[in-house]
């Protein structure tokens, strides 16, 4: 049970891991060193694919109304003696 929201953050992550490991890739690096991350990044791209099409999905079963977008509610269950006062 998925929000919209939290697909498009699962996808933000995957973006951000893939764009690190391309970095990488670039630095000076053994090709043995390349190799495993060019793997790693194939397997990102199929994850990021996954969550695209859960997402595209959600969207448009939200917008047809076949489900709902429904939001967890957030509760902050530190510094509770802060709030107090």
């Amino acid at each position: 049970m998925l929000s919209i929201g939290d697909l498009v953050d699962k996808l933000v992550i995957e973006n951000i891991k893939i764009f690190s490991l391309r970095e990488k890739i670039h630095e000076d690096i053994s090709d043995e060193e390349k190799v495993q991350l060019n793997n790693k990044m194939i397997t990102l791209n199929e994850n990021r694919g996954i969550i695209s099409d859960y997402l595209d999905n959600k969207v448009q079963n939200v917008i047809s109304g076949k489900e709902q977008n429904v939001v967890l509610k957030k509760i902050k269950t530190y510094n509770l003696k802060d709030e107090a006062k």
